[in-house]
Order: C-alpha cells, then structure tokens, then sequence
C-alpha cells in the first residue's frame, strides 16, 4: 500500500494540476479588477506597485511566526530577485493590454508561455521532456496564433503586449521552480512580492495618479487575489514538473471568458473559440497523460 504521508511522485503531479487548476479559475476575478482600474485611468504600474507593497505587508506578520529565520537570510536571493522582477513585467504588461484588449483575448495571447517554459525546463532545469509534452505545447502554440492573426486585418498592434507578458510568465515559472527547492512556498511568496516592491518603486516617481476610495478598495482586492494565486502556483510548481504545470495554464481561458462576458459585455469572436477550443484539448489531454502514469506508478508501488 502507498504511505499516504509520503506521497509518490505522481500523486504529488496530480496535486500539482489541481492547485495550479484552482489558482487559474481564481485569476480573472483579478483581471476584472484590475481592467477596472485601466479604465479609471489609473496606470498599471501603480497597481503592481500598491499590489506588491500591500502583499509584502501582509505576509510579514505570517513569515514572522511561521519562519521567521527567513527574514534574516533568503537563500538564492538572485533568483528571487529575478522572480520580483519577472511578475513585475508579467503583470504590467498584461494590465496595459486590457485597455485595447478583451480579458479572454489578451489571455489566450499570454499562452505562448507553456511553449517557452518547456524549452527553457528541458535546457535549463534539466528536466525530461517526453514526446506528448512537446506535442501538446506546439499545438497550443498553434491555437495561440490562431487566435492572433498576425497576418490579418483583424492583427491589433497591441496583442504585443500580452505576448511580452507570456514571456515574463515562463521566466517567472522556471525561476519559482528553481526557488522552491531552497525556500518554502510562503518564503518565496514573500520575497517575491518584497523584491517586485523593490523594483516597481522607482518606476513611481514617473507613474503615479491620485485614487478614490473605489480604486483603493481594487487594489485591496487585486492583492488578497494575488496572494492567493501566488502561493498556489509556488506550490505547484513544487509538487510537479514546470515542463508539466505550464500547460494547465490554459484553463484560466474558460473563467476569463465568462468574467469578461459577465462584467464587460466581451464575447470572443469565431476564431478565438476555435485557439480556445484546441487550447483546452491540450490541457485536457495533459491531465489524462498525467493521471495514467499515477495509476500506473500506484499499481507498482502495491
């Protein structure tokens, strides 16, 4: 029988897809608030700045009783440097571009991330990447570039924002793959949002434009989501492989389509629902790929 406290490795991928699945469904609600903002006329990078000094102020107190020897030294701190610095321009240009762009369009944009992650997984961290994987991140791809059109009429020039954010999206999902081994999830969370805090700040003096209590109120919403997802998504790239957690981003298509039919009146046309449809089949068949090595692995394991 299997030591349910000792989790094999593909019970620990399985608990992977399933964090990273909750914390995909749980980031539109952030979208929502923060393309609010956009359209308030409140800049961007003032709401990743506010986001992350609030984040950082809530984690404090937490990372004072849980592990309060990680305020003193953060091992790896380069990369947790980097990791500031990645979901600063993750999250940066992926809010510029809701001002041009519906949620779910400048979404599915932001998934040529699982297609970077895996090159850089196989070349970087050394993992295996096995012939399914490989297909199933080139034809999500493929989806994405159906959903963009870049040599159409319909091609608008700032799907190039979300493109730059999908690329800060697979730095970001490597690097928190790399700082999880040394520090805990909450750790890295912390550091995370302190480093991007650092980062962002003197961007502020370029940036910042007064709010009122409802934009204030976004920013206190944007921040307790953010931490939220933050840490499911440390946390699945612990349990599982980046190579294999990357792909199920795409799930996040099915919540951000319906947040931006809900609040915005967004429907995406044909051909976003033809990339999001093929975009969908490649999670779908990543988790099925998944599950069949675990029942596989378990059966052994008896």
């Amino acid at each position: 029988m299997i030591n349910q406290a000792n989790p094999t490795a593909g019970s620990r991928s399985v608990l992977g897809i399933i964090l990273m699945c909750i914390a995909m469904f749980v980031v539109p609600l952030a979208d929502v608030g923060a393309k609010i903002l956009v359209q308030k006329g409140v800049s961007p990078l003032q709401t990743v700045f506010l986001r992350m000094l609030f984040g950082t102020i809530l984690l404090l107190p937490l990372v004072r009783i849980y592990n309060p020897r990680a305020l003193g030294k953060v091992a790896q701190p380069l990369p947790v440097l980097v990791l500031g610095l990645s979901i600063v321009g993750a999250t940066t240009f992926f809010f510029l571009s809701l001002e041009f762009l519906a949620i779910a369009d400048a979404l599915a944009i932001t998934f040529i991330q699982p297609f970077l992650v895996t090159i850089l997984s196989k070349y970087f961290l050394k993992e295996h990447v096995s012939t399914w994987r490989w297909l199933t991140v080139a034809i999500g791809f493929a989806a994405t570039l159906i959903i963009i059109r870049p040599s159409s009429d319909a091609f608008e020039p700032a799907s190039i924002l979300p493109l730059l954010s999908g690329a800060f999206m697979a730095l970001y999902a490597i690097t928190v793959r790399t700082t999880t081994r040394s520090n805990s999830a909450l750790t890295t969370t912390f550091y995370t949002h302190a480093a991007a805090t650092v980062v962002a700040a003197p961007l502020m003096f370029f940036a910042w434009d007064a709010m009122d209590r409802g934009s204030w109120l976004l920013i206190g919403e944007l921040t307790l989501l953010g931490l939220a997802v933050q840490f499911l998504i440390i946390k699945a790239y612990e349990f599982g492989e980046a190579s294999l957690i990357a792909p199920l981003s795409y799930t996040e298509i099915v919540s951000s389509t319906l947040a931006g039919l809900w609040f915005f009146n967004e429907f995406p046309d044909r051909a976003t629902f033809v990339g999001v449809a093929i975009l969908i089949g490649c999670a779908i068949f990543t988790s099925y790929q998944t599950a069949t090595q675990t029942i596989a692995v378990k059966a052994k394991e008896r």
